[in-house]
């Protein structure tokens, strides 16, 4: 499954998928099967043969790795809030598609008003649901998606207004 991180400002996406006990991780830069071992703060990093000793802190959404004598900062970049963008002639937001898939179920309506962090519309891509959530306080404008219904990448799911909740 394709995943995006901002690591440092930077964004980066990666197909990520499980190998065994490891992970295998597909990017511009090539392939590499990846696992981190340990617990607590103090892990370590395998890419490949080689292993690096990790120091790992978590802050809300930003993970802190210490590798190599250098910190980095890596969030992971949720799916919605990436796929959101401005639609200035609409005046509000629209969610679009990470990948194609299906719509399971749609939990809003036209008009309904939402709050950041509710669920508006579950879809399955690859056999793994994901629930897409409203990525700032507004209303429904418009819902482009029906329970059933598939969808290619990028396409719209739902827009979301500003208006007062």
């Amino acid at each position: 499954m394709r995943h995006a991180f901002d690591i440092d400002g930077t964004e980066t996406e990666v197909w990520l998928a499980r190998d065994g006990q490891a992970y295998r991780l597909e990017g511009d830069a090539g392939r590499a099967r990846v696992s981190l071992d340990g617990q607590g703060l103090d892990r370590e990093l395998s890419v490949d043969s080689r292993r690096e000793p990790v120091l790992m802190v978590i802050e809300g959404e930003v993970i802190h790795l210490h590798l190599g004598g250098r910190t980095y900062q890596v969030r992971h970049l949720d799916p919605a809030r990436r796929f959101a963008d401005a639609d200035d002639s609409a005046g509000g937001d629209v969610a679009r598609a990470p990948m194609p898939g299906t719509v399971v179920r749609v939990d809003v309506a036209v008009g309904d008003a939402v709050t950041t962090g509710d669920p508006l519309v579950v879809i399955e891509s690859m056999k793994l649901e994901t629930t897409i959530r409203a990525w700032h306080d507004g209303v429904i404008a418009e819902l482009h998606v029906a329970a059933g219904q598939s969808f290619d990448r990028d396409a719209p799911l739902v827009t979301l207004g500003s208006g007062a909740v």
